[in-house]
């Protein structure tokens, strides 16, 4: 009987002995999913923890000092001459590689602060792409935008609109391309001179062939307009109009220097000056259509614009940029709205680091209203001053 509770108790404590040290043992962590590196869209990439999605998440910080002088001003104590602007960017690409094509879900997001001024907060861009497929705020597949120049008082004679769209891109090798979109017409209104736009029926319908290759770029597109007035007080209505705009660019790459480029575009509207130019100065009036009293209808207003530039490097971290554009605008019926744009810009940076850019601008511009408006013809001058770091 003692050699029995002998044997049981000493099975007793090694088995409590046992359970201690079982207990002191530690727990095995969870697997840690590390983030990866996707290589796929380029540097800067990888893939969000779970998913098969690569996302890429940068930002820009921009200072700008700028000065402003204008024979437009019609009360020169109360204009702003000296500006300053601090402005921060954010940008999301994320990108998954489907059965169907490409997933793609872009956002741009600008947060500006202008002094004197308030805060200001600016979708930018925000679009998906599926396949072929666009929906969403982009730039209009109208436009061809190739200048090399900041822009920053008004931008060169050429259409840079972004909008609500929805588009199909057929791609067919080689850099070949061609684009169908119904784009937001509001967006393409510049009021009637004498009248007012009524509510929107229609949005505008935009196509273009395009190419891209080793050499550069080139693109030929149009676009449909409707104008369509208010109800007319005067008890005759006026029928809607169609207007038009087509568009032409290319842009090379050049040889002779590292990084430099020469563009040249142009423009011709019928009742959608939008489309020729997205940045104009008008003397006294400008519209895409003027009412005729006389037969009831809408005469719709014509415009033309031309724009070049060139842009290259002096050094590795030494570059300069050239810009001239004319804009022409005449009137459908009013021959004193006439008047013409002509515009110049330049600038020369400096990239002392990666990513960090500080230069200087100057943009120039001259309106000839027409001889009949009894407005004088006057000159825009602005400078700038800017530090720019990308990350």
């Amino acid at each position: 009987m003692n050699i029995k509770s002998l044997i049981l108790g000493s099975a007793a404590g090694i088995m409590a002995v046992s359970g201690a040290q079982a207990a002191d043992l530690p727990v095995a962590p969870e697997p840690i999913d590390y983030v990866r590196v996707c290589d796929a869209f380029g540097a800067g990439y990888y893939y969000i923890p779970g998913t098969d999605t690569c996302l890429s998440v940068r930002g820009r910080v921009r200072a700008e000092y700028r000065y402003f002088d204008s024979e437009y001003v019609t009360n020169w104590r109360d204009f702003n001459s000296t500006q300053f602007r601090a402005r921060g960017y954010i940008y999301m690409d994320s990108r998954t590689n489907t059965e169907f094509g490409l997933l793609r879900a872009y956002n741009e997001v600008w947060v500006t602060v202008d002094s004197p001024g308030s805060t200001s907060l600016s979708l930018w861009n925000s679009f998906i792409q599926f396949g072929g497929f666009t929906f969403g705020r982009t730039q209009s597949f109208y436009d061809f935008v190739a200048y090399p120049t900041w822009a920053f008082a008004f931008t060169p004679q050429v259409s840079d609109q972004r909008q609500n769209l929805a588009a199909y891109t057929f791609a067919f090798g080689n850099g070949f391309s061609a684009s169908l979109s119904v784009e937001e017409a509001s967006a393409r209104r510049s009021g009637m001179t004498n009248w007012a736009y009524g509510g929107t029926k229609y949005p505008d319908l935009v196509a273009n062939l395009r190419i891209d290759q080793g050499w550069g770029s080139a693109q030929l597109s149009g676009a449909l307009h409707q104008v369509y007035s208010a109800y007319n007080a005067f008890g005759t209505t006026p029928g809607g109009e169609l207007g038009w705009g087509v568009n032409g660019g290319v842009d090379f790459n050049l040889p002779f220097a590292a990084g430099a480029s020469l563009n040249l575009s142009g423009a011709y509207t019928k009742g959608a000056i939008a489309y020729a130019s997205s940045s104009i100065s008008v003397p006294l009036n400008a519209g895409d259509a003027t009412w005729n009293p006389a037969t009831g209808d809408l005469d719709l207003a014509t415009a033309w614009s031309v724009s070049g530039g060139l842009g290259f490097s002096f050094t590795p971290t030494v570059g300069a940029a050239i810009q001239a554009g004319y804009f022409d605008y005449e009137d459908g019926n009013i021959a004193a709205n006439d008047f013409k744009n002509y515009d110049v810009q330049g600038n020369i940076t400096w990239q002392p680091v990666s990513g960090l850019v500080i230069g200087t601008e100057v943009d120039y511009r001259y309106v000839d209203a027409a001889n009949t408006s009894g407005v004088s013809d006057g000159s825009i001058w602005a400078g700038a001053f800017r530090v720019q770091r990308t990350f």
